[in-house]
């Protein structure tokens, strides 16, 4: 009898210490904010192991990945998550991947689509814009530009970048027309800087 309760007892401890010695999310938070980012990644990667279908365990991996320079990788993790459950978040990460891998037209095509489930996402119309001005498309990022200005008039950068892609797309009197604007609002800003001479 005593040595089926010692038994019982050496279980029960080895259980507890068995439990503590699994990592959380939350260490998985900590590291992350040390900058230690594979660690991170190794943490959510073993939670995500008991809960393979859990799409913020998918978001987060790929958020790591992203992090640590792996792309490919985290356009996978996002995917997956999104499969699971569509989200703005999964998405978002997608285009995040595509813009640091270079894939312009990739990256405008997929905002161009999410738009049209969200089209009052601020952070999607700068990247589609980003895209755009990295293919020479001047009128096209403007055209972004301008719809995040219709939503949030007062965002003097977002203004900024606008003028710069009318000007660049050889719409002039319209850069003009936000030019004074900007430099009214936010004279110090870098564009009414560089276009003073050519339209102040």
């Amino acid at each position: 009898m005593k040595s089926k309760f010692l038994v019982l007892i050496i279980c029960l401890i080895a259980g507890v210490l068995l439990a503590q010695g699994k990592s959380t999310i939350t260490d998985s938070y900590n590291a992350e904010t040390a900058k230690n980012y594979t660690r991170a990644l190794e943490i959510v990667q073993e939670i995500a192991k008991a809960d393979a279908n859990d799409e913020f365990y998918q978001l987060r991996i790929g958020w790591l990945q992203y992090l640590l320079g792996r792309y490919d990788e985290a356009i996978k993790s996002y995917g997956k998550s999104n499969t699971i459950s569509h989200s703005l978040d999964a998405q978002t990460g997608i285009v995040n991947c595509q813009l640091a891998l270079g894939k312009w037209d990739e990256a405008r095509a997929l905002s161009d689509q999410i738009l049209k489930s969200y089209p009052q996402s601020t952070t999607i119309l700068a990247k589609a814009a980003y895209a755009a001005y990295m293919r020479q498309d001047y009128a096209g990022a403007a055209g972004y530009y301008a719809q995040i200005i219709k939503i949030s008039p007062w965002d003097m950068e977002i203004r900024g970048y606008l003028v710069n892609n009318l000007y660049l797309s050889k719409d002039v009197e319209n850069a003009r027309k936000h030019y004074q604007k900007l430099k009214k609002y936010y004279p110090d800003s870098p564009i009414v800087k560089e276009y003073a001479k050519t339209l102040g």
